[in-house]
């Protein structure tokens, strides 16, 4: 479980307050098909996939020829 929380960057946490505001905000408004999104949400920063991984940025490095 101690690893599962090493890597939490800031991008992450924001996915997931994002999320769960979402999800709340939907139950609240009662409006069920925005849940899906929300959950999505949840999900990019519990299991570190799309951006939330690290797989969007950019190398900023030169090959040396």
């Amino acid at each position: 479980m101690r690893n599962f929380f090493n890597d939490w960057n800031l991008r992450r946490i924001v996915y997931l307050i994002g999320g769960l505001w979402i999800i709340a905000q939907s139950f609240m408004d009662k409006m069920w098909y925005l849940i899906p999104f929300g959950l999505y949400f949840v999900a990019m920063s519990v299991f570190k996939f799309g951006c939330a991984s690290g797989n969007c940025t950019v190398r900023n490095h030169k090959n040396s020829a």
